[in-house]
């Protein structure tokens, strides 16, 4: 956690005064860290990820997904699963297709902001994972390629 990039309001820093002349200043730090990293963790999970660009999401699943995946219903499974109607399923859910057992027991649902962690890193993401892909690391990529799943995995 970077210290930096904490900013508190006015009432809060009430606080941490009241709590560092009753508890000393380390207990004081420490609570502002947890109180700022439970913030931070609402925000991540709440927010939606910003609209990409849907043209140049095309043109990285064509060249970084397509190999694998296919977006077209009747088109079935290849390498990877296929990926119409991707949004609300949950992970090693699709038919036909032989996940590994950290797939099939991650146990979220694809939505935005799990495919924008998912494809920064798909085998940090999930540990066991045999998708052979390396990841998207700009988060502008994966954005773009967000936006352009969105439309066409209905």
């Amino acid at each position: 956690m970077a210290w930096s990039h904490l900013v508190y309001l006015p009432h809060e820093l009430d606080e941490l005064e009241a709590t560092r002349a009753h508890q000393g200043p380390k207990a004081a730090v420490n609570k502002a860290a947890k109180k700022a990293e439970q913030e931070e963790g609402k925000n991540t999970s709440s927010q939606s990820i910003p609209p990409g660009d849907a043209k140049k999401g095309a043109n990285l699943f064509k060249t970084r997904c397509a190999q694998c995946h296919s977006v077209v219903e009747s088109e079935g499974n290849k390498i990877g699963p296929n990926l119409h109607g991707l949004f609300g399923r949950k992970t090693g859910s699709v038919e036909g297709f032989s996940y590994t057992d950290a797939n099939k027991q991650k146990g979220i649902t694809w939505k935005e902001d799990t495919l924008f962690e998912y494809l920064e890193n798909p085998k940090k993401y999930i540990p066991g994972t045999k998708m052979a892909f390396g990841g998207l690391k700009k988060g502008k990529d994966r954005n773009d390629l967000i936006t352009w799943l969105r439309e066409e995995t209905k």
